[in-house]
């Protein structure tokens, strides 16, 4: 019962207070809105979509068990599915980033790191296909698209190199230079920074009537210290400056 009148209570009072509450979810809103809009740092992402199928030649299945077994147990591209999440490990070594940071550096004469191919890639596949889908994501458009277009002759490279060649990649979409900064998402962070702005508000004012403790109601010293009220004092301020005009408009 107490739990439910506490509640109330705090109900009560933002309620009260909803001025304040409204105030904070404007300047939160204001706040992240005119952040993201005008400093929050602006990414750009390209990316590439391969399908990975599996290449079966008499050589393969005369040399490779995996390769027979996947021949005669299942379909190829079951076979190149199930390999998918090994194969998506191997693209994810700082071996694999290496060899893609040198072939750039040897194209555009840049100095691009195994560490700067690393964190711009990550790499999706969709579960039961063989769709792999590798997206860069730099501060540049331009390096964005330099990484993805050379990811589209690296990766099937690698791929052709290891587990004798038993899984290739094609390009089923290029890369494309992005047109504009990644969703910025500057109406989402603003709804974000609203509701933030509310929830800290609310705390604002929760918290600051738990820290008081001053005796406001008779019915909160009742309730703090059971303590039984026999009466209270009215008001007669008030009452004395009604009585006042009262008088004032009778002399006049």
């Amino acid at each position: 019962m107490n739990t439910e009148i506490d509640l109330q209570k705090m109900l009560k009072l933002v309620l009260k207070k909803w001025k304040l509450v409204a105030v904070f979810c404007l300047i939160g809103a204001l706040a992240v809105g005119i952040y993201s809009a005008n400093f929050a740092t602006k990414t750009y992402s390209s990316s590439v979509k391969f399908f990975v199928y599996a290449v079966e030649t008499q050589q393969e299945l005369s040399d490779s068990t995996l390769a027979r077994n996947a021949a005669s147990n299942t379909s190829k591209m079951n076979y190149a599915m199930q390999m998918m999440e090994t194969y998506t490990e191997m693209l994810n070594t700082s071996e694999f980033a290496k060899r893609v940071a040198n072939e750039l550096n040897k194209k555009y004469s840049s100095n691009y790191t195994y560490k700067d191919i690393s964190k711009s890639i990550a790499i999706t596949t969709k579960e039961d296909t063989a769709i792999m889908t590798m997206t860069v994501t730099t501060n540049d458009k331009a390096t964005a698209f330099q990484i993805a277009h050379q990811l589209e002759t690296t990766v099937p490279k690698v791929m052709q190199s290891k587990n004798n060649g038993l899984l290739n990649a094609s390009v089923e979409d290029a890369a494309i230079e992005a047109s504009a900064p990644n969703g910025m998402g500057t109406v989402k962070k603003t709804i974000l920074g609203f509701i933030a702005g509310g929830v800290i508000a609310v705390a604002y004012i929760i918290f600051r009537d738990l820290l008081d403790v001053r005796v406001k109601t008779s019915e909160e010293l009742t309730t703090r210290y059971n303590i039984p009220v026999l009466g209270t004092i009215p008001e007669f301020e008030v009452d004395s400056r009604k009585s006042k005009k009262k008088s004032d408009k009778g002399e006049k």
